[in-house]
């Protein structure tokens, strides 16, 4: 199995996404996580290196976006002046 990700070559990135879609990632991550760690040992397959790989990576973004998230709920609280900004008169 080749691997279809670069480890060898990072770039720091800076995204800015609502908390939904933070959250619709976190998500999509444990159902990554949790797919690797008990549904491929049910079905007898064996873990590759890059498979272990893999799913350390998976786990090690989770908590780095867990994490950014987290401080930047503290240093960006939300605007309630903008709040209903979508409010139907």
């Amino acid at each position: 199995m080749k691997l279809d990700f670069d480890i060898n070559n990072i770039r720091k990135n800076q995204i800015e996404l609502l908390d939904c879609q933070i959250d619709l990632i976190l998500r999509s991550l444990e159902f990554y996580s949790y797919t690797y760690q008990f549904i491929y040992p049910r079905r007898h397959e064996s873990e590759s290196k890059e498979e272990n790989l893999r799913i350390c990576l998976v786990r090690d973004t989770y908590e780095q976006i867990i994490n950014q998230f987290g401080i930047s709920k503290k240093e960006n609280p939300i605007d309630n002046e903008n709040k209903n900004i979508f409010k139907i008169a």
